[in-house]
């Protein structure tokens, strides 16, 4: 025997007058394609093996399968061993290129569970069977100390009518079978096993977008090798926070749909407008994928406060233009903190109009370094990483070559919170409001204490105003409570502080007959009495 190969022998299984019946179990790595399980369970059958275990699952490794086979004696095997070889099937991984994205349509799917006679030849037949109709096999488990007379498989044609004609198929050839799971039906993707892990991404997308758009992002992702490893890691890393993915993955899912909400599909939600003295008045739009921005005009100027997605800049440009407010004349963002959805537009203003932007010098490093979360403690490090890199690659987000930072020398402190800088909007004054880092590095509030104005971010977030499918997709309710955050903890005090501060300062501004507002990063604006709801 090759001594060389992964082979395991277990010897003396059932005598046979002068030989004696073996166990081998062993590892192949195979093409995946349709024809590659069918060419090997035939191998074996050619040489006497009877296969006793088989597992193959496409999502863990979409090359590699594990068999167990019993042979008539070590002759037997070591001549499978070499028809292997011969047949060209590696027994040690080989350098691949990256994973494609081959299935994009849960209709093409098809699991199910069949019984195969325990005799050599049968997995060889079976697969043949499933090779003439092109179907790839995705996952294959048979156990024969489990359930000796019957494997669940899941398979995938690229034309989702082949299915039907591949169920016929088996019925003619008189397996009994039972469907387990098959893409017409509502069942989660997650429950399809056997897809890559980036198929699974897009499969979701699919309840999104139409068919085109979710084309699109596969594109985007199949032309950027950089942009195709990250999704990979981001999974990868996934798995290690369950809880925490299942969040960014909905915000992530959020964040590729923007980019079918551009052009004729642009459109935004429009907040009561706000007067702020004679010649200042404050506009609020909640764009496509739930964030918001904020536009003053005072004076013939305008100030924005977040400036959404980078992929909505040709957009946002035309709203303001329709509304009588020329984006050449924005001269400042301020921006709350270094997400994709609150300045991934910034960069392009200040590309193409010279808009200064101000944010918290903390915001540097996020961006250096291309993680929201750099620099925090915690286990989600990795998964914050590769989730920045994809939302900002996905959503064009494009910070400014030179940014204004804010000054971090504390000038007081209000509601435990350090009072950091301050600026004028027209001729109302903005404190800027240093995080505690409950979210994210580099976040500030900005607070007008005059006329009752907190632009809260992701803080205080209007869930009510948010349909179904908003909070669906961007998981909010559990976005208030964890994995988004850098701390949970320092994030549930730092909403218990705001809180308390906007409802103290709307019942000072009651007894002047005014009444405190909150304007929060997604979802409508609403005054702080609200709070008490």
């Amino acid at each position: 025997m090759k001594k060389q190969l992964p082979v395991r022998v277990y010897k003396k299984l059932k005598s046979y007058g002068s030989g004696e019946e073996i166990l081998a179990k062993f590892r192949v790595f195979l093409k995946d394609r349709p024809g590659s399980l069918a060419s090997f369970s035939a191998l074996i059958a050619r040489f006497g093996g009877n296969i006793c275990f088989f597992h193959y699952d496409r999502s863990l490794d979409s090359s590699r399968v594990a068999v167990e086979v019993t042979m008539a004696g070590t002759r037997e095997l070591d001549a499978l061993l070499a028809g292997l070889e011969a047949g060209r099937c590696a027994f040690e991984k080989e350098r691949t290129a990256a994973d494609s994205v081959d299935i994009t349509t849960a209709e093409s799917i098809l699991e199910i569970k069949v019984k195969l006679e325990n005799r050599p030849g049968t997995l060889s037949l079976f697969s043949g069977l499933l090779r003439k109709h092109r179907a790839n096999v995705l996952y294959m488990l048979y156990d024969e100390g489990i359930d000796p007379d019957s494997a669940d498989v899941a398979m995938a044609t690229k034309d989702p009518a082949e299915i039907d004609r591949l169920l016929d198929a088996i019925n003619k050839a008189g397996y009994h079978y039972r469907v387990i799971y098959r893409g017409a039906g509502e069942e989660e993707v997650e429950h399809i096993i056997g897809l890559k892990l980036v198929e699974k991404f897009f499969l979701r997308l699919r309840k999104l977008l139409e068919g085109r758009d979710a084309a699109e992002v596969k594109d985007l992702v199949g032309s950027s090798q950089e942009l195709h490893a990250d999704l990979i890691k981001f999974y990868s890393e996934a798995g290690k926070h369950l809880e925490a993915a299942e969040v960014f993955e909905k915000v992530l899912t959020l964040a590729s749909m923007s980019r079918s909400r551009t052009g004729a599909r642009f459109s935004v939600s429009e907040m009561p407008p706000v007067q702020l003295g004679r010649d200042t008045t404050l506009f609020g739009f909640r764009l496509p994928t739930t964030e918001n921005i904020y536009v003053f005009t005072h004076a013939g100027e305008l100030t924005m406060i977040d400036s959404g997605f980078g992929i909505y800049y040709d957009d946002i440009k035309k709203l303001l233009r329709e509304r009588s407010m020329d984006p050449a004349r924005l001269g400042r963002i301020f921006v709350t903190h270094p997400d994709a959805d609150h300045a991934g537009a910034s960069g392009h203003f200040a590309g193409e109009f010279g808009t200064e932007v101000y944010m918290h010098p903390e915001s540097e490093a996020v961006i250096e370094h291309d993680n929201r979360a750099y620099g925090m403690a915690g286990t989600l490090s990795g998964l914050n990483k590769y989730y920045t890199r994809l939302v900002n690659r996905f959503t064009d987000c494009r910070f400014p070559d030179h940014i204004r930072w804010f000054q971090t020398k504390p000038l007081g402190t209000i509601a435990g919170f350090d009072v950091m800088d301050s600026f004028l909007i027209g001729d109302a004054e903005f404190d800027v409001i240093g995080s505690r880092g409950g979210h994210v590095p580099g976040h500030v509030f900005f607070l007008s204490r005059e006329h009752g104005l907190l632009f809260s971010s992701d803080y205080l977030i209007n869930i009510r105003s948010l349909s179904a499918e908003d909070k669906n997709h961007l998981g909010l309710y559990k976005y208030l409570l964890i994995s988004p955050n850098g701390n949970d903890q320092v994030f549930k005090e730092e909403t218990a502080s705001l809180k308390e501060l906007m409802l103290s300062l709307d019942a000072e501004l009651k007894k002047k007959g005014n009444a405190a507002l909150i304007l929060p990063g997604h979802g409508g604006s609403y005054p702080a009495a609200g709070l008490t709801q």
